[in-house]
């Protein structure tokens, strides 16, 4: 059966929303990390897959999802990311607060997009990854084995694992794409690309109102 990401995302949203830690404390951890993450404060969003864990225990039909969050690791990261972007809340500004230059450049971003391509609606949006100013983690929860490196094989790829092992030599870092920013030679006109998974074939076609009016491609 495919997997229905649509309401695997609700389910995300529902755990973010509702987690407490405690009954007796009532803190609502992963709410107050969006509120750090909104105010500036942190980085990242680290789920705890224990805690996924013993909240799904109490949700009916939601026993075997920290399961399919472990056997698809990478899609589920962008899954939480995206439900982090639907319920972050609001900036609280304080009397020191000022915009960084992250806050200038998305102001700018959305500027450029509202005033180009007025013959046919399409604007060069950024991606909401480019938007984002936190990255999520999973951190692994108390039913997943520690392995040796040499039991991880191919069918693991994707998968939360967890091993031990002596770091013996370092090599350089390989870059991996996220989002491919393409310019069109003829107009200017920049597309943002993402890109899912290993194999990436970059847009041929500008989408622009100035080379949709044209024949040859631009």
């Amino acid at each position: 059966m495919l997997p229905d990401y649509k309401s695997d995302k609700e389910r995300c949203i529902f755990f973010l929303k509702t987690y407490s830690c405690g009954a007796e404390s009532g803190r609502r951890k992963y709410e107050d990390m969006l509120v750090d993450i909104s105010n500036r404060k942190r980085e990242s969003l680290e789920i705890d897959l224990a805690d996924l864990e013993e909240f799904c225990l109490t949700i009916e039909g939601y026993e075997n999802f920290p399961e399919i969050v472990q056997s698809n690791a990478r899609r589920y990261a962008s899954i939480f990311a995206e439900a982090a972007d639907d319920i972050m809340p609001r900036r609280i500004f304080g009397i020191s607060d000022e915009d960084d230059s992250f806050d200038v450049l998305m102001r700018q971003r959305d500027q450029i997009g509202v005033e180009i391509n007025e013959n046919i609606n399409v604007s060069p949006e950024l991606p909401d990854v480019l938007r984002r100013r936190f990255r999520v983690y999973f951190k692994p929860g108390t039913k997943i084995a520690v392995r040796t490196v040499r039991s991880i094989r191919a069918a693991d790829i994707g998968h939360l694992v967890t091993f031990t092992g002596v770091c013996t030599r370092v090599g350089d870092v390989k870059p991996l794409l996220e989002v491919a920013c393409l310019t069109c030679d003829c107009c200017g006109f920049e597309i943002y690309q993402e890109v899912i998974g290993d194999n990436f074939n970059p847009i041929n076609r500008c989408p622009s109102g100035a080379c949709s009016l044209r024949a040859p491609t631009g």
